[in-house]
């Protein structure tokens, strides 16, 4: 019903104008035809020629009626068919990209995410996004995005346009979302974009995509920004541990420590082999997040699992830590 309210504003001056015309031209037939007729009737045959479809057998001999049953047939055909067919292909049509579909669809939604971004990093959240279950809202300046597909199987709503535009938030019912993704390449549209969602909504949680790694610090620092990430900040890590040692899959910084995701293979004769995940958890401090012995994997494994050779375990732990592992096996790095 939200979704027809802007057809139905502009149909009803028509349907007035409409229902004008038939009384003006019921009254007509009443007072001036040759043959008395009950007003129901001159309503209906006025109504009939707007439609194209005469019903009276004698041809009126006043020169008002005779003129009506030309101008009311094409009155209808002109104004008022026309009038139906447009209000039946806006309200039928669906057009999931318009404003108006997004705004009816978004206020169906509670404690939803607003994405703002559908380039090659949107595109990467939306589909996390899609796969935790969240309810998305995407708004996207591109009209042309190639990754519309993908939100659209996946019945993701696209707002199209910019943070600059008036009533973009709104559309993307931004005061019953829980949470707003900025993450385009323009720092200062994010920015922007981040702190009028606050302004509606100061409770939102915010997260930015920064490129400018002194930029995201005094956000995140200074204007009560949740979370601002800078892109060279969440790279640097990973790129400089990964070099370093190849068994890293992944780096990151918590409360400025580096943690590394390691993934370790216990060869023959290696000093991994024969201890359990809990001797290992216990002796170096740290957290064992997956176990996989041939085709099966087992995350956060029990501790009385014993290390056997070939096992191959995935930890979570400082470069230090790791470098004793690597110790224990017997490779220096």
């Amino acid at each position: 019903m939200i979704y027809l309210r802007k057809p139905t504003r502009q149909f009803l001056p028509l349907f007035a104008f409409a229902n004008l015309v038939v009384l003006l031209g019921g009254v007509a037939f009443y007072t001036l035809h040759d043959r008395p007729m009950p007003v129901s009737q001159a309503l209906w045959v006025t109504f009939a020629l707007l439609t194209g479809e005469p019903t009276l057998d004698q041809w009126p001999s006043h020169w008002l009626l005779e003129a009506l049953h030309y101008l009311l047939p094409l009155l209808g055909l002109v104004v008022v068919l026309d009038g139906l067919v447009r209000f039946s292909y806006y309200a039928l049509r669906r057009d999931e990209l318009s404003p108006e579909w997004v705004r009816a669809m978004t206020l169906t939604f509670k404690n939803h995410v607003i994405l703002f971004g559908l380039g090659k990093v949107g595109f990467r959240v939306l589909q996390q996004l899609v796969e935790l279950k969240q309810q998305v809202v995407v708004i996207e300046k591109d009209p042309l995005c190639p990754n519309f597909a993908y939100a659209k199987h996946h019945g993701v709503p696209v707002r199209v346009g910019t943070h600059r535009e008036e009533g973009v938030l709104d559309d993307a019912n931004v005061k019953d979302a829980k949470s707003i993704i900025c993450c385009t390449d323009d720092d200062l549209a994010n920015l922007e974009l981040a702190i009028d969602a606050r302004k509606e909504c100061p409770d939102i949680r915010v997260v930015l995509r920064m490129y400018d790694q002194e930029l995201a610090e005094k956000i995140r620092d200074s204007m009560g920004m949740d979370l601002a990430f800078s892109t060279a900040a969440l790279a640097a890590p990973v790129f400089a541990t990964a070099s370093a040692d190849p068994s890293i899959i992944n780096a990151f910084f918590v409360d400025e420590r580096l943690l590394v995701i390691a993934r370790l293979t216990a060869e023959a004769g290696s000093g991994l082999c024969g201890k359990t995940v809990g001797d290992l958890v216990r002796s170096y401090q740290l957290v064992v997040v997956s176990y996989r012995r041939g085709e099966g994997t087992v995350f956060h494994p029990p501790t009385d699992v014993v290390i056997e050779q070939g096992d191959v375990i995935t930890l979570e732990c400082d470069p230090k830590t790791l470098r004793d592992l690597h110790a224990l096996q017997g490779n220096l790095r």
